[in-house]
C-alpha cells in the first residue's frame, strides 16, 4: 500500500489525529476563540479553534507520516511520496461552533490512490468534541466505540429523514436550494444541521436515511462516505443544474434522490459505489 502503512496503524493514527483537534477545539473555547470569515461571506466562517485544530493534526501527521500527502481545508495540499493523502476538515460546522451549538466535529481520513481520482479511503475517523461521539472505520466496518453501527438500508424513500448541505457562494447556493423544493415533498423531512460531518455521521448510525450535498469539498465527505458505505450505504455522485451532487445513505432513498435530482443531459458520468442492493449487514 504505502511505506509502512499497516491498516491498523493508519486506523489509530487517523483516531490520534482526530483527539489532537478535538483537544485543541476544547481548549480553543475554554480560553476564547475568534471569528473572522472568508472572503467577507457571512456563511463562510474560519475561527482559531479551526487554526489550532488544523495545527495539532498536522504536526501529529507530520511526525508520524512525514512521507504522506495531506490535504486539510485551511492549509490546503501538502504533496509526498507514499502513495498515501490525508485528507482533514479541523472543524466542521464552524458557523454552530461560533453560535454555542454543540453540532461540529473533527474528520480525518487517509486515501490511497488520490493520483488517480478520489482514491480509496483505508482509515477514518469522525470525532464530536462536544458530546465525545466517536465513529471510526473498522475494517469493512464502522465503530461508534466498540459497537458496530449500521445504516437503515430498508428506508423508503416516502418516509426517510433527509440531511443536505449546500454551497456558500450566493449563486450555487440559491441553485441548490431551488433543486429541493421538489425534493421536499416526496420525503418525510430535509434537514439542514450546519455540519456534513455530523450528518454523515448520523447516517452510518442510521439515525438520519440519507445524505445529499451540493458541490461539497473532499475534506468534508472523505471520512463520512467512507463510514456510510462501511455500515452497508451506499453513494453516488453526478451533476445537477452545474453542481456537483453526491448522495449517501440507505439505497433505495440514494436512488430515488437520483432520479428526482436528474443528471443534466451531458454529463454521463453517475458513479455509484458502496454495498451491493442484496448484501445484508
Amino acid at each position: 500500500m504505502s511505506i509502512g502503512a499497516a491498516p491498523g496503524d493508519l486506523r489509530y493514527l487517523s483516531l490520534r489525529a482526530a483527539r489532537a483537534g478535538a483537544d485543541a477545539i476544547r481548549e480553543a473555547r475554554s480560553q476564547g476563540f475568534r471569528t473572522m470569515h472568508k472572503g467577507g461571506a457571512a456563511q463562510d466562517p474560519v475561527t482559531t479553534a479551526d487554526h489550532a485544530s488544523e495545527r495539532a493534526i498536522l504536526d501529529l501527521l507530520a511526525r508520524d507520516r512525514p512521507q504522506d500527502a495531506v490535504l486539510a481545508e485551511e492549509s490546503g495540499l501538502s504533496a509526498g511520496c507514499s502513495g498515501l493523502r490525508w485528507i482533514v476538515d479541523p472543524l466542521d460546522g464552524t458557523l454552530n461552533f461560533s453560535h454555542g451549538a454543540s453540532r461540529y466535529a473533527v474528520s480525518v481520513a487517509v486515501a490511497t490512490g488520490c493520483d488517480d481520482g478520489d482514491g480509496q479511503v483505508v482509515a477514518a475517523t469522525i470525532l464530536q468534541p462536544a458530546t465525545g461521539a466517536c465513529l471510526v472505520l473498522d475494517g469493512d466496518g464502522a465503530l461508534d466505540g466498540d459497537v458496530p453501527v449500521t445504516v437503515d438500508r430498508e428506508a423508503a424513500p416516502g418516509h426517510a429523514l433527509v440531511a443536505f448541505a449546500v454551497p456558500n457562494a450566493p449563486g450555487p447556493r440559491r441553485r441548490a436550494y431551488q433543486s429541493l423544493v421538489g425534493v421536499a415533498p416526496l420525503v418525510a423531512d430535509l434537514r439542514n444541521s450546519g455540519s456534513t460531518v455530523c450528518d454523515l455521521a448520523a447516517v452510518a448510525r442510521g439515525e438520519l436515511d440519507a445524505f445529499v450535498s451540493f458541490d461539497p469539498a473532499p475534506w468534508d465527505v472523505a471520512a463520512g462516505t467512507a463510514l456510510v458505505e462501511a455500515a452497508g450505504g451506499v453513494s453516488r455522485r453526478w451533476r445537477h443544474d452545474g453542481l456537483a451532487v453526491l448522495a449517501t445513505g440507505a439505497p433505495a432513498v440514494v436512488d430515488a434522490l437520483a432520479g428526482w435530482l436528474s443528471p443534466d443531459r451531458t454529463d454521463g458520468a453517475d458513479e455509484k459505489k458502496g454495498t451491493d442492493d442484496d448484501r445484508q449487514r
